[in-house]
């Protein structure tokens, strides 16, 4: 790597995602992965879940599929997406990165070679495991193409330490590949983008440094004092000044100032219809101020010099779908557009979580919009900090978006809500196969049995401080290198190999107790890799006698089912129709099949009988006529499709 500055800039970020020891090429792809999805989504990122580099990789380092601006890997997160809005926005991103000092062609040719073998009806080049996983969602995505606005977007990305010129070769090159990936008719648009030095340091910059904006707010008013609010404002901004705040050094818009929105961009329904027809219309623009519900933008601090305002570090918390229709329209703006703004400066967290509520009161919100403002949260990130500062044991939870933005808290020591989530459903509730969904989906699937208020923090801790470790391990190369896609079956594997037990307590005393016996070899770094090792050795052992499809192992129940024998499988489903006078009904259950059930099998209620909608848990007993449930917990009374 030629370039000091890009070297430095590196080097920081192996620091703080704790990389330290990854080959130089492996460290650059993941720098570049970082820089291309961290402006792509706003999704919380685990650089693992998009890296698809090694044997058969087609000559791709990175897949993220982007699906109304969320990064998954699941089918289940596509049908979260239908189920909640009735409509998908795709975006599929592909990156390679090298650390050569020039673009070369013949790389830059595999590289798009690859990506149309991705696409192929009939590819004739072997890929592996995880290019397999993304290409099988793939097909369920175009599966679903009816429910589309538009085709989805294919953006590709080519980085290297040299400087990109234009070629007219490399241009050539790049220009009759993406022709032949236009003409599958699969796409809306198709961007290339090369990231040479200079691009990728002023990327990270960004990234790296806090939002800061400064635009002109002429009309305006200062609202009375407030408690707990330094100041704040009402007002109009011009919609040019407004794009100003919204858009990166690209001109895109800048996803991430809408995390801690309720709602996803809604793309093309009726009401973002007709603000693009208010923007269009000649007549009618000027009506926009009157017509628009208008902004609401949180900033930790700002400083007016006149009517010039420079806001730092702030977040979009209602106005997505005003933000979303004003970029799309950009070109037809005129100085005759003005955005209604409130513009509320405060550090004070519930401050903002009031905001939040108050101003999206009337909207349908996403479950993981409003679950970080649950008293339960706070209480875990005051456990979470319990532990002390510069202690090794320190971890930090993440329960609001960008918490910790512009402090001295590296992001490997960072666990977000959706992390947590999926660590104590892998460690602690023996559903490592299921890590992959997206999280919101998560939370309402398992709603009754994650984040609930009597559960004590330390198993919640625990299975954090597992994955961080385990994390390091594959890192550091103390793992082998197939370790990473089984990490959540290795903080299970841990808890039992550790505790002699296959079920976990989560509440009061003895849920301390159990969760400081496998703390206290989680602390002691050469126990950790031991006891670690000796996990993954029994897990190898078991995949090596498995029967079923190896390549998709790590997100299969019968595999969790191989590693826990002793554990009753449980399953969920939906209450078809339950007759009270007769005491039996059935469930769909969320594996497919029709399961009978009788009222004797009800548990935790006094009332023997289930209600059409309502989510269960249950076991299940194979019979010669039907399978039975046993030992049904009503987990939601709330009709399905409408929790």
């Amino acid at each position: 790597m030629i370039d000091r500055i890009l070297e430095g800039y590196v080097k920081d970020f192996s620091v703080q995602y704790g990389l330290e020891k990854l080959a130089p090429q492996s460290l650059f792809s993941y720098f570049v992965n970082y820089c291309v999805i961290s402006r792509q989504t706003s999704s919380a990122l685990s650089l693992d879940d998009f890296d698809v580099d090694g044997g058969q990789d087609l000559g791709i380092d990175a897949v993220a599929v982007l699906i109304n601006g969320r990064a998954v890997s699941a089918k289940e997160a596509v049908d979260h997406f239908l189920d909640k809005l009735g409509r998908l926005t795709v975006e599929f991103v592909f990156i390679q990165s090298k650390t050569s000092a020039k673009f070369d062609g013949g790389d830059i040719g595999t590289f798009l070679l690859g990506v149309k073998q991705f696409f192929a009806k009939a590819p004739t080049l072997q890929a592996n495991a995880e290019i397999t996983a993304f290409r099988d969602l793939k097909e369920y995505i175009y599966d679903n193409s009816i429910h589309m606005d538009a085709p989805p977007v294919c953006r590709l990305f080519y980085a290297s330490t040299g400087k990109w010129t234009d070629d007219p070769h490399l241009n050539g090159i790049v220009s009759a590949n993406v022709a032949e990936l236009n003409a599958t008719g699969l796409f809306s648009d198709i961007k290339f983008s090369a990231l040479d030095a200079e691009k990728l340091k002023a990327i990270y910059r960004e990234l790296r440094n806090k939002v800061e904006r400064q635009v002109l707010f002429e009309k305006r008013t200062v609202l009375p004092k407030i408690d707990r609010v330094r100041e704040a404002y009402l007002g109009i901004l011009p919609a040019t000044e407004f794009l100003k705040l919204i858009t990166d050094s690209d001109g895109d818009i800048q996803r991430s100032l809408y995390y801690d929105n309720v709602r996803d961009f809604q793309g093309e329904n009726p009401v973002n219809r007709e603000i693009s027809e208010t923007l269009s219309s000649e007549s009618d623009s000027d009506t926009f101020v009157l017509l628009n519900n208008g902004v609401t933008i949180v900033a930790k601090s700002i400083s007016p010099v006149g009517d010039a305002f420079k806001i730092s570090d702030f977040q979009i918390v209602n106005g997505c779908q005003t933000s979303h229709v004003l970029h799309l329209n950009r070109k037809q703006l005129t100085k005759n557009i003005f955005v209604p703004v409130k513009l509320i400066v405060t550090d004070d967290p519930e401050v903002t979580n009031s905001i939040i509520k108050a101003t999206n009161r009337q909207t349908e919100v996403k479950v993981e919009a409003f679950e970080s403002l649950a008293p339960f949260h706070r209480r875990l990130e005051e456990f979470y900090a319990s532990f002390g500062q510069g202690n090794e044991k320190r971890l930090y939870y993440e329960r609001r978006s960008r918490q910790y933005d512009n402090t001295e808290v590296r992001p490997k020591d960072i666990i977000s809500l959706a992390t947590q989530a999926k660590a104590f459903l892998g460690m602690f509730l023996n559903e490592p196969h299921s890590t992959h969904r997206y999280y919101g989906e998560l939370l309402e699937a398992y709603r009754g049995r994650i984040f609930v208020e009597d559960h004590s923090p330390h198993p919640y801790y625990t299975s954090a401080l597992a994955l961080v470790v385990v994390d390091s391990l594959c890192r550091t190369g103390q793992l082998p290198a197939w370790c990473r896609n089984y990490k959540f079956h290795l903080t299970m594997q841990l808890r039992m190999d550790i505790s002699r037990e296959p079920n976990a307590p989560l509440v009061g005393k003895k849920a301390e107790e159990y969760c400081a016996k496998i703390c206290s070899v989680l602390w002691d770094t050469s126990k950790a890799a031991a006891a670690i090792g000796a996990s993954a050795s029994r897990i190898s052992e078991r995949l090596n006698g498995f029967k079923g499809n190896v390549a998709l192992a790590p997100r299969l129940r019968q595999f969790t089912e191989v590693l826990t024998p002793n554990i009753a499988t449980r399953y969920r489903g939906v209450v078809k129709h339950f007759y009270i006078y007769k005491s039996f009904g059935l469930i769909k259950a969320d594996i497919g099949r029709d399961v009978f059930v009788h009222s004797s099998q009800i548990k935790g209620t006094k009332h023997r009988y289930l209600r059409e909608g309502q989510i269960v848990e249950f076991g299940m007993l194979e019979t010669e006529r039907n399978p039975e449930a046993q030992d049904v917990v009503i987990l939601d009374s709330v009709r399905a499709g409408q929790h």
